[in-house]
């Protein structure tokens, strides 16, 4: 609390959720009161996690007010270091609001695929951290990914605990098989899918990391790729006279 030149002197006292006031004039009603009601007797919401900043400014006018009808003049600032239990039964439809950016779907090589030949899928999702207001309070939720499916169109798809990555990040030939490459047996046009499935934590201020049940399942962007035999993807000159030619 913060005393006014000339008025009582004022004294706040938290106990857990509630805070009650007292001054240095025996008052038992309005601003000086020792209890934490008003002058009508109603309890005051002192906890924190019940007032939004637009409450806590009108509750103060409400404190000053009533003080000033008792001849003194009280503010009340004991909001700005009082902090509450947070709560703790925090679910996910909670942090609906609260969205990572899903990591996007690649394919190699782009755009295209060699029928009979590995094509590599890959996605760069990672571990985020987004800010926000959870249940009236500034919270951090942290997504964390699980899995990676991928769906390629021809009626197969697969999962894996990696995001993989590119041929050249694995220092392999292209066309080699990854742990999210896939074979398509036929000439076509896919449409490739992935689904993303992430964890996620909260906390408030710098409390430690709370997880919270269950997963979410994300979709990154859709790929639409054409399949061909290698000898309709070469242009002008085959294998031997370009060993280093897609499909070689």
């Amino acid at each position: 609390m913060r005393r006014t030149t000339g008025c009582p002197g004022v004294q706040a006292f938290i106990d857990g959720d509630t805070a009650n006031i007292r001054t240095d004039e025996n008052s038992n009603s309005g601003g000086g009161s020792g209890s934490n009601r008003d002058s009508t007797g109603t309890p005051r919401p002192f906890n924190k996690n019940q007032l939004n900043n637009e409450q806590r400014r009108a509750y103060e006018t409400q404190l000053e007010s009533e003080a000033a009808a008792q001849g003194g003049f009280y503010r009340a600032e004991f909001w700005t270091t009082y902090t509450g239990t947070p709560p703790t039964n925090v679910t996910l439809s909670d942090i609906a609001s609260f969205r990572p950016m899903t990591g996007g779907n690649y394919m190699e090589p782009n755009g295209w695929i060699v029928v009979g030949l590995d094509t590599n899928f890959y996605s760069d999702a990672s571990a985020q951290i987004v800010n926000g207001t959870l249940l009236g309070l500034p919270a951090s939720v942290r997504f964390s990914s699980r899995s990676f499916t991928w769906t390629y169109g021809d009626g197969s798809s697969r999962s894996s605990a990696t995001p993989g990555s590119s041929w050249a990040a694995q220092n392999v030939a292209e066309f080699s098989p990854t742990a999210t490459s896939h074979v398509f047996d036929e000439p076509g046009v896919y449409t490739i899918d992935l689904t993303v499935e992430y964890s996620a934590e909260y906390r408030f201020g710098a409390s430690g990391w709370v997880a919270i049940p269950g997963t979410l399942q994300l979709p990154a962007n859709s790929i639409t790729a054409t399949a061909a035999d290698a000898a309709t993807v070469l242009v002008n000159r085959d294998c031997r006279d370009n060993p280093e030619g897609p499909g070689c």
